[in-house]
Formats: structure tokens, sequence, C-alpha cells
């Protein structure tokens, strides 16, 4: 078959311009806007006359079907309609004559439905007798139904009696026992005539019938989306202010483009469609151009046009909003787009309410709870984590977070780059004050990161990475729990600048695309133990780490932001592992032994980091986390460790490393198939202690396994630091910029909640 269906056989043929009665009043003809019921895309729905045997979304016994916001509040239209909705027509009301004519069960009373009925049912049988549509298969059996009518309504005989009231009128009696029986007509058995059925057949299309269909139903849609294109950029170049008539105009023009997506996406996805015709939509990006020219676009003319159409544009998110729900339950196939359709209209609707924060906070929720469901979908798309950045607003760190993974996603998002410059910029300027809602902290450790995105000062980076520092210790004794949250947060910015952003000449990052990374985990592992055999290190890196002769020294180079990017990386990282039996510390810990096994998978990445990682204390809060009743030899042998099945597989901070490129190295392939719900995966258990404990064990026996940083003794149950990773780290003592050193003993503190 031809694949271009959507090419018409007839180009010849005139086509009505849908929604040209909006246009006609948007440039003056008309004096009153049209309703959205009249609209050809609400016309097309009724028009519609593609049926199958298969049961449909709506429960109309049609596959295509029209939204609530689209049906008509007209009435049916009289039998004299032709092709299949008039055959339709016919069969449902022969099915009423016949289910009238049917006995009610033995035992029971059968003239009271006839007579209660019989006005109604000799209406019926009169407008079908009369209906001489040739055309339809049930006229052929008129004359059949007919006379059974007739002789049942002829042997009922049902007779009210009458009687006389006090004033002498006459009266019928509704009581039902002064109704005279007479002899019950025989049982439906006996009536056989020709043609007779009890419920209508269903028509299959054909499909070069569907294809028509999808043809006229795209032809209009052209349409109509070239006139949204046309007066959206007339209007946005317009600066008078359109009156609410007008907005009301625009508003059914818009709306009957979605009535026409809707249309398309449901016929060309039909059950009996071809696998040709249900990739059109695909084909042609039906998705992306409904939301561009029917959504978008009309939501930013509107936004620019606050605060006189705000009204309006409220109704139209929320028009749009109930066409994506209809759409995310109809067309499953792009059920992905219609979710994050969903979370930007909305964010469109948090961002317009400025006077109930209430409500404010409510649709933030919503817009993040659809980004969630969206990212579980694809979780390597970095574009989901930017739209969660906009989302985090005011909070420094959160923003830091998403951005800094928008940007070193396995499919990572380059727009983010302007956006979270926009972050940077102001936090930059001295002269602007700090949101107060983030803590100092916090915001010098962002401040650190801006100047490593924007390569700035190397002595006033330093500065502020000295004063981070120096108070993270303090600042995780007073945050309590919040921290744990917070320590991914840090952790996993700080991997993202030794990936420097995702920059275009960044080294690091490239090592860890997917086209990189095709060969079976087995195969890698293997190859990293063969590699690390010889114990090799590279002081390229490590080596242009100096400190700056003056103040007004930048970063030059993508190896020089990422040599002091991973050193401030992991005396971060040193501080934490300090606080052995803390429980607030695990996730960061976790994190951090997971990127240090993924980058060991890859060992040319790895040379650039081993040296500044600090190899003893890591055994040292490993050996912490060891306790009698701990079975090492069963963690070693897991494959990967799994405390429960199904959604309490995962911890929190799983969800935070999916999707990043260097996580993909780490899950088991099947590992997320089962979640908990997007609201239930922050809220931290008591027993998660355990999971994490054992996760953090078995990263750290893999990397023992490499026998290179670490080893671990199965006979003391304990692990210890290597020679070559004491060579590292005196290595690394040479090029020592931040001085920051903690005079706290290694002893373990009692375990905190």
């Amino acid at each position: 078959m031809n694949t271009s269906v959507l090419t018409s056989k007839h180009p010849e043929q005139a086509h009505e311009v849908p929604g040209a009665s909006h246009i006609a009043f948007l440039s003056g003809v008309t004096a009153s806007p049209p309703s959205a019921a009249t609209s050809p895309g609400a016309d097309r729905f009724r028009k519609l006359h593609i049926r199958s045997g298969s049961s449909s979304s709506s429960g109309n016994g049609s596959p295509i079907h029209t939204p609530v916001s689209a049906s008509s509040n007209k009435q049916p239209q009289s039998p004299g309609r032709s092709g299949l909705l008039a055959e339709n027509y016919k069969y449902a009301t022969t099915q009423k004559a016949s289910e009238a004519l049917v006995s009610t069960g033995p035992g029971q009373p059968q003239s009271h439905r006839v007579s209660h009925d019989s006005d109604a049912l000799s209406n019926v049988a009169h407008r079908m007798l009369h209906d001489t549509d040739s055309s339809s298969p049930v006229n052929s059996q008129p004359a059949g139904i007919k006379n059974q009518t007739n002789d049942h309504e002829n042997q009922s005989g049902l007779q009210p009696q009458k009687f006389q009231s006090l004033d002498g009128s006459e009266k019928p009696e509704l009581s039902l026992s002064t109704y005279q029986s007479k002899p019950k007509p025989p049982s439906c058995e006996t009536y056989k005539p020709s043609g007779m059925f009890l419920q209508p057949g269903a028509h299959v299309i054909t499909e070069d019938q569907l294809i028509n269909e999808v043809r006229a139903i795209y032809a209009g849609l052209v349409m109509v989306e070239k006139k949204c294109i046309d007066i959206d950029k007339q209007q946005s170049e317009n600066p008078d202010e359109l009156k609410d008539m007008q907005w009301q105009a625009l508003i059914a023009l818009h709306t009957t483009l979605l009535y026409e997506h809707y249309d398309f996406f449901l016929a060309s996805n039909h059950p009996l469609a071809s696998t040709v015709l249900k990739k059109l939509a695909d084909k042609y990006s039906m998705p992306s151009r409904m939301w561009r020219y029917g959504i978008h676009s009309f939501l930013e003319l509107l936004r620019k046009r606050l605060p006189g159409s705000l009204e309006h544009m409220l109704a139209f998110i929320y028009i749009a909003y109930s066409m994506m729900t209809l759409l995310l339950e109809s067309i499953p196939a792009f059920e992905g787009t219609w979710i994050e359709c969903l979370g930007d209209l909305a964010r469109y609707r948090m961002a317009v309410e400025e006077v109930d924060m209430r409500d404010r906070d409510t649709w933030s929720a919503v817009s993040r709870y659809w980004y969630g469901r969206a990212a579980d979908k694809t979780p390597e798309v970095g574009r989901l984590q930017h739209h969660h950045a906009v989302l985090a607003r005011p909070n420094l760190l959160q923003q830091l977070f998403y951005y800094s993974k928008a940007l070193t996603s396995t499919e990572p998002f380059t727009n983010a780059r302007d956006s979270i410059s926009l972050v940077f910029g102001p936090l930059l300027d001295s002269s602007r004050p700090v949101n107060p809602s983030n803590p100092p902290i916090l915001a010098t450790f962002v401040k650190v990161h801006g100047l490593f995105f924007t390569r700035g000062e190397i002595a006033q980076s330093l500065s502020w990475a000295e004063e981070f520092l120096g108070q993270l210790d303090a600042h995780i004794e007073s945050a309590g729990t919040v921290f744990r949250e917070q320590a991914v947060y840090i952790t996993s910015a700080n991997y993202a600048a030794v990936f420097d952003f995702g920059h275009t000449d960044a080294r690091l990052y490239p090592m860890f695309a997917a086209k990189n990374l095709q060969k079976p985990k087995s195969e890698m592992i293997d190859a990293a133990y063969q590699h690390w055999e010889t114990k090799p290190h590279e002081e390229t890196i490590i080596g242009l780490r100096k400190a700056p002769s003056s103040a007004e020294i930048k970063f030059e180079t993508s190896d020089q932001t990422v040599s002091f990017a991973s050193h401030l990386a992991f005396l971060t990282l040193d501080i934490i592992l300090q606080r052995t039996g803390d429980r607030k510390v695990l996730p960061s810990a976790h994190l951090s032994l997971a990127f240090l096994w993924c980058m060991a998978l890859v060992p040319k990445s790895m040379e650039f980091i081993q040296a500044d990682v600090p190899w003893k204390r890591i055994a040292i809060f490993l050996n912490s986390l060891i306790k009698p009743e701990t079975d090492m030899t069963k963690i070693a042998s897991e494959e990967f460790p799994v405390h429960e099945t199904g959604s309490a597989r995962q911890l929190p901070e799983d969800f935070f490393i999916r999707g990043l490129a260097w996580g993909q190295l780490y899950y088991p392939g099947d590992f997320f198939n089962e979640t908990a719900d997007y609201e239930e995966r922050s809220i931290e258990l008591p027993s998660a202690i355990v999971p994490r404990t054992r996760r953090c064990l078995w990263l750290g026996l893999q990397i023992a396994k490499l026998k290179c940083w670490i080893e671990y003794d199965q006979q003391e149950r304990a692990f210890c630091a290597t020679r070559f990773a004491d060579e590292l780290c005196g290595l690394a003592g040479q090029h020592r910029v931040l001085g920051v050193k903690s005079d706290q003993p290694d002893a373990d503190i009692t375990m905190a909640d």
C-alpha cells in the first residue's frame, strides 16, 4: 500500500475550511463568534461513522468517539439520514420494538409493559415502517415487524376498566387490579419471522474507507493548523488589546484544532488500521505539532497579554488539560508525550497563580507528579530533569542538582545551559541579595559551581570552597535528617562538575556515551580486572591544579576545571565519611561508592580522578558498617543486592542516580520494572538502613576485587587501603590547594537518626 495515504486522490474537490467562522469573526466579517458546539471539529465527531466489532474506550460502540467538551447538544437526526448512521439508528429502534415484544418470564403479567409503552411502541413502529431508505438492510423486513406488532397488540387485549368518580366523570383506574387479563400471547419462541434479530450487527469498515476518512481528517486539520499559525503570528505582532469576544473566538479556533488532532489520532489508531496507517502520527510528528501550534503558541500569546488575558488563559488551560487527559486514556501509543504535556500545562497553571499560594503549590505538585511519571518511562532524557529544575525554584541546591543532571544524563538537554546560567548570573553578582530561604553554606556551594560552570576566577572559587568545607560538618550536625537529601544533591552536583557539566570540550563525559558502552557488563568487568592489574595512573589532570598567582586568573580549559572540581568533590566526601555511624551520610556514601565502581569499569575515566579519592577514609567507613551479624560471604556472592521484591527494592537515592550517564552501568536491567508511587519514593523508612548498608558493603567488595586501591581480608573481616592508594595520596598532597583538614578522630560515634 502506498505510504502517502494522506495525499488525496481528488485534489480538485473543494473542502470547507474548518474554523472559517472563527476566522471571519476575528477579521470583522461577522458580528458574533461561533460556538464551539457548531465548530467543524465538533461537526466531524457527529458525522464520523467508523464502526468495528471491537469495543470502544468511550463505551458507545464506536472506536472514534466525541470528548465531553466537544459533543454537541443537538438532538439525534431523524431516520432520514443515510449510510451507517442511518442503519445504526434503525437497528436501535428495531431493538427497542423487539424488546417490547419479549415476555418478561413465566408467572409474571406480560400485559403491563405493553400497555404502559403502547404509545411509544406504536410511534417507533410507525417511524420505522415509513423509512424508505433502500440502502439499509433492515428495510427488507418492515412488513413482518409490522404484522408482529399489530398481532401482538390485538392478542394482548388489555382494556382498563373505567369507574365513575364522585362528580360523575369517568376516570381510568390506576391500580393493576382493575385490568382484565386476556389470554397470554404466545411465547416469543413461536415467532420466527424472516430477518428478526435482537441486536444490531457490527459493520466492519474496509481499509480503503478508513484511509479516505483519515485523509479527509488530515486535510481539514492542516487547514485549521495553518490558520492558527497565521493568526497567532499576526496577534503576537499586534500591540492592540483584544476584546473578550475576540479571545473567545481564538479559543474556539484553537479548540477546533485540538478536536481535529483528536479525531486524527483515533482514526489512525483504529483497531483495524494497518501498520502504515498507525505510523502516520509519528511520521508527520502529529503530537509535537498539536502541542506547538494548538497549545503552546497560543498560551505564549496569552501569557504576553497578561493580566488582561488571565481569565481566557485559565479557560484554555483547562480545555487543553482535559483534551490531554482524554488522549492519555485513548491513545496509549504516545503516553509519554501526553504525560509531559500535562506536566507543562500544570506548570503554566502554577505560573499564572499569584494570589492563592495554596493553589500555586497544588499545581506545582501536580506538575511535578506528571514529570515524575514521564521520567519513569524515559529516565535517560535530560529534558525532564530540566522541567524539575524549573519547579525547584527558589531552592538553589535543588536547581543545581536537576540542571546538572539534565546536562549529564544519557540524553543531555543542552538548552539547560542557558537556564542554569540564569541561576548563576544573579548569584555571582555580589550586589544582588540571595534568597533568605537558602542556607548561606548551600548558597556558597552553588556559587563555587557557578564559577566552575562559567570558567570564572580561580581564586574566588577557592575562597568559597574553603568556606563551604569549613562549615560542612557543623551544617550536617544542625540540618538533621534533612541532610540525607541535601547530601545526595551536593554529591551528585560535585560529580557533574567532574564531568564538566557535559561541556563540549569535556573528556570524561563522552566516555560514558551509550555508544561507547555497548559491551555486556560482564565483559566490561573482566576488561577492568585486566586493566587494573598494572595499576596505571594519569598525572596530567592533577598537575594542572595550581594556586593562582593573581585574583584575575580564570579557568582556561576543561581539564583544568575538572582538576579543581575533583579536588572539591573528594574533599567533601572525606568530610562526610568522617561521620562514621551517622545514618544521615549513608545515602551520600552509597552514591559515591556507586560512582567510583562505575568509573572503575571505564578505566580511562578513573585514571583522571583516582589520586583525589580518599581511599583510606573509604576503607575505615566500610569497616564501620560491618557488624558481627553481617554475612559478608553472602553479600560478596550476590550479583546485585536486592533487599526486597517489588516496589520496596529501590532506595530514595536510586531515583536520583537513574538516568545519569554513569548510572547506566550500576543497576540491573530489570531493577526499575516495579517502583513505588511517585509520592512515596522520598519517604525514608527506618528499615532502609539495612539495604543501604548492604549496598555500600557490596560496592566496597566489588571495588576491592580489583585489588588496586582497597582490599578485603576475609579472616579479619576488614577493608584496608593498598600501597598504591598510599602512593596516590602522596601525589595528591603535592597538588593540594584546599587545605581544610579535619581534627576529628576516626572512632565511631553513636548512631544518629
